[in-house]
């Protein structure tokens, strides 16, 4: 913890609670107002014409709440563009081919919401360990074949520059963009996109279980290529969600494996004895550990497609990540992007980083930025020359509370797996108090369900059991059999033990820990006696996946669209962590976990019609039935949602647009195009 922090921080953060509490509710409420409007009113529609002709980094003020468009570069249009300072002088002393050599034949065109250029700048931004600078992968460059607009609403065209589905649904066929080039130079081609199919998913050593995702009616998707910028994806039957979850995160992991490269660390491409003779020079014990390693963001050594490359990883401080001279991808004017020369990641654990934005030290960042501090942060952005923004909530700042159904006790997991305890617990919380301690009171209270601007929004399930009633949550603990206690007014369990738990989340939880101890209160209140237990992320891993965790807290997973991510609807994926083993058996196809009961059983089921079906008003409906299962039995507890991401963005960003919606399965910021965000110089 950075040393000023109990004598600088915490009192200026009440003096300005105390001061700032009706600024802030009622300044959030017109600012959110003004950001549902907007997007209500169909933002991705705006008229971008008169953008695409800005060749100058004049300032746009009009157009502040716009986000950046996309086109194709025109055949019959000049291919005069432009590059940065920062590789010129190379590409004019031969080290690198012309600007115009480097970009594909139809290089992908990226029209800024605010002004084009100009180059150069340093990104700062902050991470909590080496591992979380690795997020630049998903978060930072989230290029794969397609992607989602800013919105969440539409997939963009990106490395294909177009797709086709036929065959009902059985077939996908893909078209890459000609002459794109990995970061080194080399022709990126179907394959590339091969490689990873053949030699990566399908080897046992790296892929010892092959996603469900991959493997439709139970057998394993095919992947052909029918010539270098033309591949065919086909499916044992109809896949719906494919398009979907190829723009979330599918796609840019099939692109991540430069088959040039990677091949001379692979069995299948090298002798035996000179893949061993590899491995033992990288101080590995096996070869898929060597592949591993190669494979990894921080090889500065493997080629990228990513719009900045690493060039200095961790231990150096801080790593760095350097523009990449073939990027595919340029401006209506024809420069080259990205705007912005380098990245920066430094180390420091939450506290200091939040001390940090404060301090106006970053660049443009909304991870670890804690909400709890929001009055400094608002209050220091003249003084620190940033400014914050509001995003969307597409459902990653819900806290899911999931009480563990596959705990290995067998009189808590029996107590779990009651609906009424569950539900009791829900009522037992004071959502209003909870709103008004930890967000200022902007939130509102709710279930762990799919935001207002979601097209599978249900209040009826947003607003069941969050009534604060604690003679309804007493009633139904009684009914359940919890009808005595002891001395110290704790309920007793069946087995005559008091009726113990703990509220189990990892130190990375930090910021919303009152949040914690407040829900802790109320259901010590109603007689089930609650300890909050932090832990370090790896342990609390440790932990939840051993089943020994008895009440997990977690964030959301995005349920704007929650098709991508239904964890906390079904026992879907390793992240649904209220019934792991169930999702273990799910995912394994009943090989191993325990079997799910029947009401879970029946969303398993509705989910596999969704993948079926490519009508996406149809994949509504359906997912709405499932919505519905879980307002009946409500497995996972929501607390305060609709929360706003913050951002702090230095005043000198530009392009970083005012509003967008802030989740995990848009790769937030990724899908607001971060290869256009620009530093101008000679502002503060």
């Amino acid at each position: 913890m950075h040393p000023s922090y109990n004598n600088t921080l915490k009192p200026r953060l009440l003096a300005l609670l105390r001061l700032a509490a009706i600024f802030l509710a009622l300044f959030l409420v017109v600012e959110l107002l003004g950001y549902l409007t907007f997007f209500l009113s169909g933002a991705d529609s705006v008229d971008f014409e008169s953008l695409s002709k800005l060749t100058g980094p004049e300032r746009q003020p009009e157009r502040e709440k716009a986000v950046h468009q996309i086109s194709e570069w025109p055949a019959d249009r000049p291919r005069n563009f432009q590059e940065a300072d920062w590789w010129k002088d190379r590409a004019d002393a031969a080290d690198l081919p012309p600007v115009a050599e480097r970009l594909p034949e139809n290089p992908l065109v990226i029209i800024p919401p605010d002004q084009t250029g100009p180059y150069g700048g340093t990104w700062t931004r902050y991470g909590t360990g080496p591992s979380d600078v690795g997020i630049i992968s998903a978060r930072l460059a989230y290029d794969g074949l397609i992607r989602w607009g800013p919105m969440g609403r539409e997939i963009r065209p990106n490395l294909a520059s177009s797709w086709e589905i036929t065959d009902e649904g059985h077939t996908y066929i893909f078209h890459l963009r000609r002459g794109v080039r990995w970061s080194d130079g080399h022709p990126f081609t179907a394959d590339d996109l091969l490689f990873w199919y053949t030699d990566v998913l399908q080897d046992p050593d790296l892929t010892p279980v092959i996603p469900i995702e991959f493997r439709p009616g139970g057998e394993l998707m095919r992947l052909e290529k029918l010539d270098d910028y033309t591949i065919r994806f086909r499916f044992a039957e109809p896949y719906g969600l494919f398009l979907k979850l190829l723009a979330s995160n599918f796609s840019y992991q099939m692109v991540e494996f430069p088959a040039h490269y990677l091949k001379q660390f692979h069995r299948n491409h090298v002798d035996s004895d000179e893949l061993q003779r590899r491995t033992r020079e990288y101080s590995k014990d096996f070869w898929y550990q060597l592949f591993q390693h190669m494979c990894e963001w921080r090889n500065p050594e493997i080629p990228r497609l990513w719009a900045w490359i690493c060039t200095e990883p961790p231990p150096a401080r801080p790593a760095v990540f350097c523009r990449n001279p073939y990027y595919w991808k340029v401006d209506s004017a024809g420069n080259q992007l990205p705007y912005i020369d380098r990245i920066t990641f430094d180390i420091y654990d939450i506290e200091t980083i939040n001390l940090k934005a404060i301090n106006g030290e970053i660049g443009m960042q909304g991870r670890h930025i804690n909400f709890p501090n929001y009055p400094l942060f608002m209050a220091n952005q003249e003084k620190g020359g940033y400014r914050v923004l509001h995003w969307i909530d597409g459902g990653d700042g819900m806290i899911a509370i999931t009480p563990n159904l596959n705990h290995r006790d067998p009189a808590l997991r029996r107590i779990f797996q009651d609906r009424r305890f569950r539900i009791a617990l829900s009522h037992a919380i004071d959502r209003e108090s909870i709103n008004q301690a930890n967000f200022f009171g902007v939130g509102q209270p709710r279930q762990i369900a799919p935001p207002p601007v979601s097209r599978y929004y249900v209040p009826e399930y947003e607003n069941a059991y969050i009534e604060y009633d604690t003679a309804k949550a007493n009633r139904l603990l009684d009914e359940m059999g919890l009808d005595r206690r002891d001395e110290n007014n704790v309920r007793l369990r069946p087995d005559g033990e008091p009726l113990v738990i703990h509220l189990e989340t990892s130190s990375t939880q930090s910021g919303t820990s009152r949040l914690f101890e407040m829900t802790a209160a109320y259901w010590t209140a109603v007689g089930v006696k609650t300890k909050v237990k932090t832990t370090a992320r790896q342990l609390y891993a440790q932990r939840r996946n051993a089943r020994l965790c008895d009440v997990h807290v977690w964030g959301g997973a995005g349920e704007i669209i929650p098709v991508l991510d239904p964890r906390w609807f079904m026992p879907y994926s390793t992240s649904s962590f209220h019934g792991l083993d169930y999702a273990l058996w799910f995912r394994t196809g009943g090989r191993k976990g325990e079997k799910p009961p029947p009401p879970m059983l029946r969303c398993l089921e509705i989910f596999a019609q969704i993948s079926r079906t490519i009508d996406e008003e149809e994949q509504i409906r359906l997912f709405k039935e499932i919505i519905e299962i879980n307002r009946q039995h409500l497995w996972v507890i929501g607390t305060v949602g609709n929360i706003p991401p913050i951002f702090i963005v230095k005043n000198s960003f530009r392009n970083v647009p005012e509003v967008a919606v802030g989740c995990w399965p848009l790769r937030t910021p990724g899908a607001t195009a971060p290869e256009c965000y620009a530093i101008d110089q000679g502002d503060s």
